[in-house]
């Protein structure tokens, strides 16, 4: 389903590690984080209130997590009836295991009680981390194949990361988000992308066996 994926050794842990620094400077208020975030939801806010702020209008719809589920099961069931039948439980196992992931590194790092129970922060945000996978996905195992030029394939490429942007400016906008939670999402996605699909390439058999399914690798 996958082709092999670009050697890019470091960057993944690269990108873990970035995550988790992040994730603990927010959980302790860094007063530089703070301040990035208000110049960033300044900005946003007067992109979303101008003339172009149209383009966030979709996005505010699709930014939802009940939408990007439902569209992953729609992704998982379209590997499906191109017969790989591997791929479609990796990708619905591994889109779950990420939505657990995401809420109990979420409660980990900024549950804490104060008079009751208080979760400061979705650290990553979950509906964006989903796109992020979810993206990825549609990339490697669709885009990388379709008879075009190259020049094309790049074109989707960058359509697909600015449309990630709308979503997560709609995030910022209506939810009131922290950029850094989705700058998060987006680090995070990427690890885990490269992470289980290098699991499903390198063992695509095992894979077969233990979903006891039949059908392409």
């Amino acid at each position: 389903m996958f082709y092999p994926l670009k050697k890019r050794r470091f960057l993944p842990i690269f990108s873990l590690i970035v995550f988790i620094i992040l994730s603990i400077m927010l959980r302790f208020n860094s007063t530089f984080l703070t301040m990035i975030d208000a110049v960033v939801a300044i900005i946003i806010q007067t992109v979303a209130a101008s003339k172009i702020g149209f383009l966030l209008v979709p996005a505010y719809f699709l930014k939802k997590f009940w939408i990007v589920w439902v569209l992953s099961i729609a992704w998982a069931a379209f590997l499906r009836t191109l017969d790989f039948k591997v791929g479609f439980w990796w990708s619905l196992a591994c889109s779950s295991i990420l939505v657990v992931a995401s809420w109990g590194w979420s409660l980990l790092t900024f549950f804490y009680w104060d008079d009751g129970p208080v979760l400061s922060q979705w650290m990553p945000a979950v509906a964006s981390v989903v796109w992020v996978f979810l993206l990825f996905q549609i990339k490697q195992a669709l885009v990388v194949r379709l008879p075009v030029a190259q020049w094309v394939k790049k074109t989707i490429e960058v359509i697909m990361v600015l449309f990630w942007i709308d979503l997560a400016f709609a995030a910022i906008v209506d939810y009131d988000f922290s950029s850094i939670t989705l700058i998060g999402a987006a680090l995070i996605g990427y690890y885990y992308f490269r992470l289980t699909a290098t699991v499903y390439i390198r063992g695509g058999k095992r894979l077969q066996q233990f979903f006891g399914v039949d059908g392409k690798i």
